[in-house]
């Protein structure tokens, strides 16, 4: 049993790993550079416009999005004319306010949201991909562009492409991205980001 247990732990690691196909060597320094920052930035905020198709619905919605340390705060202005939706707090309890005023708390954002919004959107691994970045915890694979940006991120069932990015404090941060799996395709254009948002 006890020589068993190396092999049971590096399999556990293995399946988190992420798979990264560089492009070169230059692009592979670049990216892990660029990972070491993106994983100290966990102060930020950006405004933007989301399109969501679904097999059963679909419709887009201006949004906000403020990340400070673990809390995050999101904003949903207009999903298909039903006013303002509102989520607020951490990955692990995420209060919710809807359309029509009703609020309640769970421990899972994305049912929450689909609840909410009618789409399914992941935003617990949103929460990186909008970074572009992988979500910690699941393997993924990583396909780099040129100066280790990410060109494709495919994780839990869904795959990412980036489209374009925007420079913010000298960070290039996605500006248009595109997620789909089984059908839905989620549309994200960021118009404005902003590092540093603590008061």
């Amino acid at each position: 049993m006890r020589r068993l247990l190396p092999l049971v732990a590096l399999a556990l690691l293995a399946g988190c790993a992420s798979i990264v196909h560089p492009g070169g060597a230059g692009n592979e320094a670049a990216w892990h550079a660029r990972l070491a920052r993106l994983k100290q930035l966990d102060d930020w905020h950006l405004d933007g416009r989301i399109g969501v198709v679904s097999p059963h619905r679909g419709g887009s919605a201006s949004f906000t999005w403020t990340e400070r340390g673990e809390r995050m705060r999101l904003g949903f202005s207009g999903p298909f004319g039903l006013g303002a939706v509102r989520l607020w707090g951490t990955p692990e309890q995420i209060h919710v306010r809807d359309s029509k005023g009703h609020e309640w708390t769970t421990d899972a954002p994305d049912l929450a949201l689909e609840r909410a919004l009618g789409w399914p959107l992941p935003v617990a691994s949103l929460r990186y991909w909008v970074l572009g970045r992988p979500a910690p915890g699941s393997a993924s694979h990583v396909s780099l562009g040129r100066r280790g940006l990410v060109s494709r991120l495919e994780q839990q069932g869904w795959t990412v492409r980036y489209e374009s990015y925007q420079s913010t404090h000298g960070l290039l941060l996605p500006q248009r991205l595109a997620a789909s799996r089984a059908g839905t395709r989620i549309k994200l254009v960021v118009s404005g980001w902003k590092l540093g948002t603590r008061p």
